[in-house]
C-alpha cells in the first residue's frame, strides 16, 4: 500500500528528474553554439583589425613580408600564405596536436583573405576551445545544484502543505476507523473550512445516521423474532412429547411424530444459533478473562469422550499451556463448534486429533472428500450434502474469529480435514 502524498510527488520527481537529464545535452549543445559563435565574431574582429594596422603602417612590399614572416614564427593563433585568388571565408572547429601545449587540443579556426598593398594573403586565426569544456562544466554543476535544491525545496514544502491541506481528511479517517455500529453513536467527524471535505463529512454523517437506524432495526427484529419463537417452539415440542408418550398411536403415526419433533429440534437449535450470532454482532460478550485453553479442553472432554467412543473415532488431544485473553462463553461455544464439525465430518473407524500452541490451534480428521470451501464458513450454506446441520456452526466460529481479529482458515490435504485458528 502506498500513501496519497506519495502518489502526488511521484510522478511530480519523475517529471524533473527527465527534464534534468534532457536539459544536460540542450545545456552542452546551447553553449557550445553560444561558445562558436562569440569566437567566430572575434575572429572577425581580428580580421578587420589586422588589416587596417597592417595597411595603415604605409609599409614597402618588403617590409610586410618581413612582418607577417615574423607574426607567422611568432604569433601563436596565426597562419599567413600567399594567396593567388580570393576564396570565401571558412568556420570550423578542429582537433590537432598543439606543440605549445604538447597534447591534444580543440581549436576554433577562420580561414580567410586580407589584402595589405595589393597583395593578397590567406589567413588562419585559431583560438583554443579547451576552456569550454571546463565552463560547460561549471555552469552545469551549478545548474543541477540549484535544480535540485529547487527539487528539494519544492518537495519539502509540497509535502508540508499537503499535510497540512490533508489533515481534516486523516482525522475523518482516524475517526472512521474507531467508529462501531454495536456503539450506537456516530463518529464525531472534524470541522473543516474546505468545502470539499465539509461535504464529505456531511455525506458521511448521513450515511452513519442510515446504517445505525438500519442495525437498530435489524437488532431489535432479530431479538425479537428469536424470543417470540422460543415460547411457540417450547409448546410444539412439549405437545410432540405428550403425544409420543401416548399409547394408542400405531407404528406410522409414531414415525410422524419422530420425524415432527427432530424437525422442531433442528429450529430450535438454528433459532438459538441465531441468537447467539445476533449477541456477539451486538457485542454482547464485552467482558474478556484470561483463560487456560487446556483446561477448558479438559472440561470439555466429558462431554465429548462418549459420543466419539460411539461413534468409534478415535481422539487424540496435545494441548501445550496456553492462556488466551477472550470471552469464557465464547471461547467455549469456538472449541465446541469445531469438535462438533471434526465429529459429523469423521467416518465410522476414523480419528480426530487437536494441537494446540502459542500462535495457532488445530483441528484434524480423516475425512473422504474435501469440502467446499466456498460456501463452508457462509449461514445456513452445507459444506457437504452427506452430513447436513443446521449451518450455523462454523458461520459462528468465524465470526467469533473476527470478533478477536483471530484468522480461521480450512485446507484438505492426505486425506485429512484441517481447520486452523491462527492467533
Amino acid at each position: 500500500m502506498k500513501k496519497l502524498l506519495d502518489q502526488s510527488l511521484r510522478p511530480l520527481v519523475m517529471y524533473a528528474m527527465v527534464v534534468l537529464i534532457v536539459s544536460i545535452p540542450v545545456y552542452f549543445l546551447t553553449i557550445n553554439w553560444i561558445w562558436e559563435n562569440e569566437l567566430d565574431k572575434h575572429h572577425y574582429a581580428i580580421r578587420e583589425k589586422l588589416e587596417k594596422r597592417l595597411t595603415s603602417l604605409d609599409l614597402p612590399d618588403s617590409s610586410v613580408s618581413d612582418m607577417i614572416s615574423v607574426l607567422d614564427k611568432v604569433q601563436p593563433g596565426f597562419s599567413f600564405t600567399q594567396a593567388t585568388a580570393p576564396s570565401p571565408d571558412s568556420s570550423y572547429t578542429l582537433i590537432r596536436f598543439d606543440t605549445f601545449m604538447n597534447d591534444r587540443e580543440q581549436f576554433r579556426c577562420l580561414m580567410t583573405d586580407i589584402r595589405v598593398n595589393g597583395t593578397l594573403l590567406r589567413v588562419l586565426i585559431e583560438t583554443n576551445m579547451e576552456e569550454i569544456d571546463e565552463t560547460i562544466l561549471a555552469i552545469a554543476a551549478v545548474t543541477i545544484f540549484f535544480f535540485i535544491l529547487l527539487l528539494a525545496g519544492f518537495v519539502y514544502l509540497n509535502r508540508k502543505t499537503s499535510l497540512r491541506l490533508w489533515r481534516p481528511f486523516y482525522d475523518t479517517l482516524a475517526s472512521l476507523q474507531s467508529f462501531r455500529l454495536e456503539g450506537g453513536k456516530p463518529a464525531a467527524l472534524p470541522v473543516s473550512q474546505v468545502t470539499e471535505f465539509t461535504d464529505l463529512n456531511q455525506s458521511l454523517d448521513r450515511l452513519m445516521d442510515a446504517s445505525l437506524a438500519s442495525y437498530k432495526q435489524q437488532k431489535e427484529f432479530t431479538e425479537n423474532a428469536s424470543h417470540e419463537l422460543q415460547t411457540p417452539l417450547a409448546i410444539v415440542k412439549s405437545k410432540l412429547d405428550l403425544l409420543l408418550q401416548s399409547r394408542s398411536l400405531d407404528q406410522p403415526q409414531m414415525q410422524i411424530l419422530e420425524d415432527a419433533y427432530q424437525a422442531i429440534n433442528r429450529v430450535t437449535r438454528i433459532n438459538k444459533n441465531l441468537l447467539l450470532l445476533a449477541k456477539i454482532e451486538h457485542a454482547q460478550f464485552d467482558q474478556q478473562q484470561n483463560i487456560s485453553v487446556a483446561e477448558l479442553f479438559h472440561a470439555l472432554d466429558a462431554h465429548f469422550l462418549d459420543r466419539f467412543e460411539s461413534s468409534r473415532i478415535h481422539y487424540a488431544q496435545q494441548v501445550s499451556e496456553m492462556t488466551l485473553k477472550a470471552n469464557p462463553m465464547l471461547l467455549e461455544i469456538l472449541l465446541t463448534n469445531l469438535l462438533v464439525n471434526a465429529l459429523r465430518y469423521t467416518p465410522a473407524g476414523g480419528s480426530v486429533s487437536v494441537r494446540a500452541d502459542q500462535s495457532k490451534l488445530l483441528f484434524a480428521n480423516t475425512g473422504i472428500s474435501p469440502l467446499d470451501e466456498h460456501s463452508l464458513f457462509r449461514r445456513f450454506a452445507q459444506a457437504s450434502h452427506e452430513h447436513a446441520g443446521s449451518g450455523l456452526g462454523l458461520a459462528i466460529a468465524r465470526e467469533i474469529c473476527e470478533r478477536y481479529n483471530w484468522q480461521i482458515k480450512y485446507d484438505f490435504d492426505c486425506g485429512h480435514h484441517h481447520f486452523t485458528v491462527i492467533f
